[in-house]
């Protein structure tokens, strides 16, 4: 099943309150707050750059019209394709994906190296050198790569057996979209089916879902601080259908990567995509 975009709504929403120099309500606090930053107009090859000041952090600028090659000429063109994503290049980015899809590259080297980009992106954001809107610029162009890398993927594992089926959504009360939709395009890329049950799910609509879709694992994401007692309800419903034995459950959001998981019910939580993809590879190798 295919995984549910990133919200137009968000990212303007973003932008509006970084554009008013207010906190965005939706998101960390960290690198949420807008300050002075100049900006060409964009058009007719000119390139829009935004200057960022913040405290504690370093002057930089990043580019978000990519009319120019942002990567050193000389470097391998996987290394390209990292820092492309990691200025939000995404001209230059998908430019190189299709072409090297074209030439035959494997398509999971493809994925991984734009996995790294996406984690340097994330790692800036969190050391306040960059705006939310900009993490989800990110996260979008990510997205639209995966969707040229996936078929690929699929191509030259025609007649395998998906890893395993892992079934996601965000949890009641939350409708942030964000890291449950990069953490469902990371599982798609490596071979795992994925079931997106989108956001604002009840719980009792995670329940008739594993009845249904019989998964190894579940996702529950949220971002908000009110979402981990939902996600513990969630978990406490799905025990209580006497499911709780047949799946794995791994909850992900910024709020919960420090919580400990047996206060949520869980089997595992992070707030890291990368590290929620590992865990999960982890488990269904095992049960393989």
């Amino acid at each position: 099943m295919p995984t549910s975009g990133l919200g137009e709504r968000d990212i303007k929403e973003a932008f509006n309150h970084e554009r008013r120099g207010e906190t965005y309500p939706g998101g960390d606090q960290k690198g949420a707050k807008a300050s002075d930053r100049g900006r060409n107009r964009q058009g007719s090859g000119e390139v829009a750059v935004r200057k960022t000041r913040r405290k504690n952090a370093r002057s930089r600028a990043v580019e978000f019209c990519p009319c120019q090659t942002a990567v050193e000429e000389g470097r391998r063109t996987l290394g390209k394709l990292s820092a492309a994503l990691s200025v939000l290049d995404k001209k230059n980015f998908l430019q190189v994906v299709k072409a090297e899809l074209d030439s035959g590259r494997n398509p999971l080297d493809l994925i991984e190296e734009a996995r790294e980009g996406l984690q340097k992106v994330g790692e800036e954001f969190e050391k306040g050198n960059l705006f939310l809107m900009e993490l989800m610029r990110a996260a979008q162009i990510f997205k639209e790569a995966a969707t040229l890398i996936t078929p690929k993927i699929k191509e030259k594992g025609q007649g395998e057996e998906a890893k395993g089926k892992v079934l996601i959504g965000t949890v009641s009360g939350d409708v942030h979209d964000l890291g449950k939709g990069i953490v469902a395009s990371l599982l798609e890329c490596e071979g795992f089916e994925v079931v997106d049950l989108g956001v604002d799910v009840p719980e009792k609509i995670f329940v008739e879902k594993i009845k249904e879709h019989n998964p190894q694992v579940v996702g529950m994401s949220g971002l908000l601080t009110t979402s981990i007692p939902v996600m513990g309800k969630t978990v406490q419903a799905i025990a209580d259908a006497g499911l709780r034995g047949d799946v794995k459950i791994i909850v992900g959001g910024g709020v919960v990567g420090e919580v400990d998981p047996s206060r949520i019910g869980a089997d595992f939580t992070t707030s890291n995509a990368n590290e929620g993809v590992r865990m999960i590879n982890k488990w269904t190798r095992k049960r393989g």
